[in-house]
């Protein structure tokens, strides 16, 4: 085998990896959305929201299960993001998503508009959790749902990746599940479940708003 043919082969070898790799991490985020859309008990008509939306494909996702009657607000601390999740749900057609601005002590969200939100890898970069905590109290109507999903701090992570601002009990990059569990309690939240396997290294803890 010549050199230029070997580096072809190892190209496309490469490149089927790359293409199962992505396959792969599909198939985890559709199972990922499903197993949130019945911890949180969602169905047509119902109000969620997705804080610290990233680029807001979960949120996209769960606009078309909830459909036109339900609605999705999507926030984030990032303009630029909010920017991309606006022109998203515009380009998909979808009417029943709000992109929000929050801010380090603010979720914005108005009182009572949800009655089911989900954090995924926000809590642990939370600068002000306690103000953060309150208004997702305030944002949840009685009986509505909490789902957090986040991991238990490791030195590598911390190593490699480190965060700044946070409280130090988080003990690194990451943040404990009965850390998260005793500050959402502390707000009025009661801990209905956690599960320890949510996704690779990730927990979710899931509370009630009594």
């Amino acid at each position: 085998m010549t050199f230029l043919r070997a580096l072809a082969v190892a190209g496309l070898i490469l490149l089927a990896g790359g293409g199962a790799f992505v396959l792969w991490q599909r198939r985890a985020e559709a199972a990922e959305i499903e197993r949130l859309a019945r911890d949180l008990r969602l169905g047509p008509g119902s109000r969620i929201a997705d804080v610290g939306a990233g680029k807001g494909s979960f949120a996209l996702a769960l606009a078309r299960r909830v459909g036109d009657d339900g609605h999705v607000f999507a926030t984030e601390i990032d303009a630029d993001l909010v920017r991309r999740i606006r022109a998203a749900a515009e380009r998909e057609g979808l009417r029943n998503v709000t992109a929000i601005a929050s801010a380090a002590a603010s979720t914005g969200l108005a009182p009572g508009c949800c009655e089911g939100i989900y954090l995924r890898g926000v809590y642990h970069h939370l600068t002000d959790p306690e103000a953060i905590d309150r208004g997702l109290h305030e944002a949840i109507e009685p009986g509505g749902r909490l789902v957090v999903i986040d991991f238990e701090p490791s030195w590598l992570f911390t190593l490699l990746a480190p965060v700044e601002g946070v409280p130090e009990n988080r003990g690194g990059h990451g943040v404990p599940s009965f850390v998260v569990a005793g500050e959402l309690e502390a707000v009025g939240f009661v801990l209905e479940r956690s599960i320890d396997d949510w996704s690779s290294r990730n927990y979710a803890l899931i509370f009630r708003r009594p």
